[in-house]
């Protein structure tokens, strides 16, 4: 028992040594007294956010008269909008989908809290005992009474409170913070006593607070990562889809370059820059991934990749296996509480997997020049045209190879999307035929339902090419085109086949070219799917 005749004097207990931080995290260690360490309940991040020292109540034994204690929580965390307070709107809809969680834990030690323990003192000193209560310590989390602490005498007990999520605020926008505020009113029930000698009030009881953290589970910002010849803004219409199911943490600022062609491109694949596309692109994922992390106060991402983008997302989601990536979610005690950056979910957009013939006629027709090529076929003049620093890596051999040998992080849950564009299974793409989602199955692509027909059906057909040129003397070359038919009709998206495309747990649609697959529907689908635990989990992860 401690009371205002009490001298204080350094407490008896043996303090947690310092935490040995795991290399995934950095924080500042534990500087209470309580036996407990906040990694008791688990490490700093972005979902327990903690204040050990930043208060001048925390760590001071005190009576109510030189209370109350106040401690601030702040979390960079951002889920969705909020109100003028910042508590989240549409909580029924996000709760519903997994995007938050029900309730939040609130843990605080708390030392000599005189629940059970004889009141009675002569507090105004008449010489008469005075009729007192047992020590109430009432807790406020932003104003409002969430509980009161338990304990006993001269010791030190754990306390936690479960309180709604609507009780906690959170930043109305991604890269500001929120302030979460807890207001302990220590001794309320003495506060009102009335004593022997007619004085109003009894300092009888005091307690010291070591520090506090919120827990909550909300589901990880969705990252957006575009195809080739592209940007992020080709994620407009997903991105509405995703926000029409309330996943309003999302990004589509990516936006990948390819390395610079040298000019003549030579033939074939040899080792240099321009045909490691994907190196290129994994390296710019190393550096903007986590400028998206910190704006939203989240090192655990979800992403959504379209085309190749999903090959360069395999690539940086490995690479953090073997060279993690820091990034800041928070603070305490002046310092940066950091953590590494966690995938929890690749959903790929018609992703060649094991690559595409169009990347392999990409590759033969280097060696032509753009008269060969417009003498050869319409493909290999397009080919010629449109020389990219992907062809190399696009290739089936090529493509299939980097799969094989490149694995994600143990945790992360994988989908693949893979659409065929032919909605009535007539193995052609037709301006008129009419898909069940209401367009055409060539409307929005590049150089209409002729294109798009020719593309689906070569790779329906074609599983290999190879170029060759025959030098003639005072004649134009001889340029010979060979193909290998597919051993059956292989339906596609226009550019890259169902097969390619569906490597990880796999969905089919139809009635979606290459150009259109991250259209708002789809957007929609991915996003009810993922909250239902179907294609992957979204859900509080």
């Amino acid at each position: 028992m401690r009371n205002r005749f009490a001298c204080l004097c350094t407490l008896g207990i043996a303090l947690s040594g310092g935490h040995g931080v795991h290399a995934a995290s950095s924080f500042p260690a534990h500087r209470g007294t309580s036996p407990w360490s906040f990694t008791s309940v688990a490490e700093p991040s972005s979902r327990f956010v903690v204040n050990d020292t930043d208060s001048s109540t925390i760590d001071v034994y005190l009576l109510r008269s030189q209370g109350p204690i106040v401690i601030d929580v702040k979390t960079r965390r951002y889920i969705g909008p909020t109100d003028a307070q910042g508590h989240l709107l549409n909580l029924p809809q996000l709760r519903a989908r997994g995007i938050v969680g029900d309730t939040a834990t609130i843990t605080l030690p708390a030392y000599d809290v005189d629940e059970t323990t004889p009141p009675n003192t002569d507090c105004d000193f008449d010489g008469t005992v005075d009729q007192l209560k047992p020590e109430i310590d009432d807790l406020y989390l932003n104003g409002e009474k969430i509980g009161t602490l338990t304990g006993g005498n001269n010791r030190w007990l754990q306390n936690a409170f479960s309180v709604p999520i609507n009780k906690l605020k959170f930043p109305s926008a991604p890269g500001q913070t929120a302030t979460n505020q807890f207001r302990l009113d220590i001794d309320v029930g003495n506060k009102d006593a009335v004593l022997s000698s007619g004085v109003v009030g009894c300092d009888r009881w005091a307690v010291t607070i070591d520090w506090i953290g919120v827990q909550y589970e909300a589901s990880s910002p969705v990252v957006m990562v575009h195809g080739i010849n592209s940007s992020g803004a080709t994620f407009g219409g997903f991105q509405n889809g995703l926000q029409a199911q309330f996943v309003m943490a999302n990004d589509i600022s990516i936006n990948l370059t390819d390395p610079v062609a040298p000019d003549p491109v030579p033939p074939g694949c040899p080792d240099i820059d321009y045909n490691n596309s994907i190196k290129t692109n994994v390296e710019q994922l190393r550096r903007l991934v986590p400028v998206i992390a910190e704006k939203f106060g989240s090192e655990t991402l979800h992403f959504v990749a379209h085309s190749k983008g999903g090959l360069d997302t395999l690539g940086f989601l490995s690479s953090t296996a073997s060279h993690p990536i820091s990034v800041r979610v928070g603070s305490m005690g002046g310092q940066f509480v950091r953590r590494d950056i966690e995938g929890r979910s690749l959903v790929t957009l018609d992703t060649p997997h094991a690559g595409s013939v169009l990347a392999q006629f990409g590759v033969e027709a280097r060696q032509l020049t753009s008269l060969q090529a417009l003498r050869a076929n319409v493909t290999a003049a397009a080919a010629k045209r449109f020389e990219g620093a992907y062809y190399c890596d696009l290739q089936p051999s090529r493509a299939s190879s980097f799969v094989a040998r490149t694995q994600l992080p143990a945790g992360v849950e994988a989908a693949s999307i893979a659409s065929d564009a032919d909605c009535d299974g007539d193995h052609k793409i037709g301006l008129w035929a009419t898909c069940p989602s209401g367009h055409s199955e060539a409307e929005g692509f590049p150089g209409g339902a002729l294109m798009a027909n020719r593309l689906y059906r070569m790779i329906g057909t074609v599983s290999t090419v190879e170029i060759t040129v025959i030098p003639i003397r005072f004649a134009p070359d001889e340029v010979h085109v060979v193909t290998e038919p597919t051993t059956s009709f292989q339906t596609s998206d226009t550019i890259v086949s169902q097969a390619s495309a569906a490597f990880y747990k796999k969905s089919d649609i139809t009635g979606w070219h290459h150009v259109n697959v991250h259209s708002r529907e789809n957007g929609e689908a991915i996003a009810t799917d993922t909250q239902a635990g179907r294609l992957s989990s979204w859900r509080k992860r």
